[in-house]
C-alpha cells in the first residue's frame, strides 16, 4: 500500500525544500541549522528533492547532527520488494553524496541490502555515528540459494552504536505473523574499531530448526565494545555460552550489560559466562519475563529450554562488578542461588536492585500469583565488614535490595 496522505508528499517535499536555503554560500548572512531530523519515506521522486535540499544546507559545514529515518512504503514487503527498496536507497545515497557525507545518525526499515552496500554506505557516510536496522537483511546467493549473512566491516567508520532488530520474513498465513528466518549467526561485525553500543532485539521468534550462536563469531574484531543490550522477547535463548578464550577480546571494554525479556522459568546460571569474559562490566541488568498474556501463538518456534553452563573457572573472581538489577523478581530457590552465586563471583559488588515485574498494560495476571508489593530491605555483604549505609555506592559496604511497586 502507498504511504498515507501521498499525493500530499510531493507538495509537502517541495515545501521543506522551499524552506531551506538554496545555497548557504550565496547569501551573506547564511542559515545555519545545528540540529535536522528527517523522516521520509523511500519513495521517488521525492527523495532525490530531499537530499540536494539537505545537502545545500549542510555543505557549510555547521551543522552538528543530521538524521534520517527512512521507511519502505509498503506494510509488510515480500523480499523481492525488500531487494528493490535496498536497490533505491543505495541509488538515493550514491546520487546526494552531499547529504549523506554529514549524515551522523540513520534509521532504516524493510531493506535487503547486496554483498559490498554497508560496507559502501559506511564509507560515504564517514560521520555516521548510529545506524539502526529493523528488518533489514543481506540478499540470497543468487547460485546456492543460501541466506547471506550480512557484514559490517568499517574499519575507518565513526560508528559508535548499532541498532539490529532482526527478523525475516513474512509466513504465508498472515496470522501466523513474522518468524526469524537466517542463518546462524544472522550478522557479522569486521572491523569497526569505535563501535560503542550494540543492540540486539528480534522482532519475532526463531524456528524449531534455528540453534543459538556465539558471540564471538559475529563480532569478530570488535574490541571497543562498552554496552550490550540483548533483548530475547521472552523466546529460546539464541546466544550460546562461551568461554573466556574467544570473547574475552570482544568484552574487554564492556561496561553495562542489558538482558532483558528472558523466559521465567530460564536457568540463570549461564549469564555468568558474560561476567567472566567482561572483567570490564560496573554494571550488570536483568529482566525475566512473566506475562501469561503474551504465550506466543506462533507455530514451528524454537522451544524454549534451560541454558546449561558449567565451564565457568572454578577460582573466578570479578573485581570491578558494582550493581547487579534484576526485574521480575520474586522470592524463588533458583533466583536466590543465582544471587549468592553472582555475591560470590563479583568481589567487589556494592548494590543488587531487586524489582517485581512491570505492570502488564494487556492482563492483571503474573506467573506464581504474586501481587507487586511495595518492600525495601537491606543486609550486609558476607565478609566484608558493617559499615553505614550510604548514599554514595562507591562507598558503601552494604547490599542494597529493593522490590517496587
Amino acid at each position: 500500500m502507498a504511504p498515507p496522505g501521498h499525493d500530499r508528499l510531493h507538495i509537502s517535499c517541495e515545501e521543506v525544500a522551499g524552506l531551506l536555503p538554496s545555497s548557504p554560500s550565496n547569501n551573506d548572512n547564511p542559515t545555519t541549522i545545528k540540529h535536522l531530523q528527517l523522516s521520509f519515506y523511500l519513495t521517488d521522486p521525492y527523495l532525490r528533492t530531499i537530499g540536494h535540499a539537505v545537502g545545500n544546507v549542510v555543505q557549510s559545514g555547521k551543522t552538528d547532527c543530521l538524521e534520517f529515518t527512512i521507511l519502505a512504503d509498503v506494510r509488510h514487503p515480500e523480499y523481492e520488494q525488500c531487494v528493490l527498496f535496498g536497490q533505491r536507497f543505495m541509488s538515493f545515497v550514491q546520487e546526494c553524496h552531499a547529504a549523506f557525507r554529514w549524515l551522523t545518525r540513520l534509521v532504516l526499515e524493510n531493506l535487503t541490502f547486496g554483498h559490498t552496500d554497508i560496507h559502501n554506505l559506511l564509507h560515504t557516510c564517514n560521520k555516521l555515528e548510529l545506524l539502526s536496522l529493523t528488518y533489514c537483511d543481506a540478499v540470497i546467493h543468487p547460485v546456492t540459494g543460501e541466506d547471506a549473512v550480512l557484514t559490517i566491516d568499517a574499519p575507518h567508520s565513526s560508528l559508535l552504536a548499532l541498532e539490529i532488530t532482526i527478523c525475516g520474513i513474512k509466513t504465508e498465513a498472515a496470522e501466523q505473523g513474522l518468524n526469524w528466518i537466517c542463518t546462524n549467526p544472522p550478522l557479522c561485525f569486521g572491523s569497526v574499531p569505535s563501535l560503542d553500543i550494540l543492540v540486539l532485539r528480534p522482532r519475532c521468534p526463531a524456528l524449531n530448526w534455528q540453534t543459538p550462536f556465539r558471540l564471538s563469531h559475529c563480532l569478530s574484531n570488535t574490541t571497543s565494545l562498552s554496552t550490550l543490550y540483548l533483548n530475547f522477547c521472552d523466546q529460546m535463548i539464541w546466544i550460546e555460552p562461551e568461554g573466556p578464550k574467544h570473547i574475552s577480546p570482544k568484552f574487554s571494554n564492556l561496561k553495562d550489560v542489558y538482558l532483558y525479556n528472558i523466559f521465567y522459568d530460564c536457568d540463570l546460571n549461564w549469564t555468568m559466562f558474560i561476567l567472566e569474559a567482561a572483567p570490564s562490566l560496573n554494571n550488570f541488568y536483568l529482566m525475566l519475563f512473566r506475562h501469561p498474556c503474551e504465550k506466543s501463538r506462533f507455530e514451528d518456534i524454537a522451544e524454549k529450554v534451560n541454558v546449561l553452563w558449567d565451564q565457568a573457572s572454578p577460582g573466578f573472581k570479578h573485581h570491578r562488578l558494582n550493581v547487579l538489577q534484576m526485574a521480575g523478581f520474586v522470592i524463588d530457590e533458583k533466583l536466590i542461588k543465582y544471587i549468592r552465586l553472582v555475591m560470590e563471583r563479583a568481589v567487589g559488588l556494592k548494590r543488587i536492585r531487586l524489582l517485581d515485574q512491570h505492570p502488564c498494560t494487556k492482563c492483571e495476571a503474573i506467573y506464581n500469583g504474586q501481587p507487586p508489593s511495595p518492600v525495601r530491605w537491606s543486609m550486609e555483604i558476607p565478609g566484608r565488614g558493617r559499615g553505614e549505609e550510604t548514599n554514595k555506592a562507591a562507598t558503601s559496604r552494604w547490599l542494597l535490595l529493593f522490590r517496587s511497586n
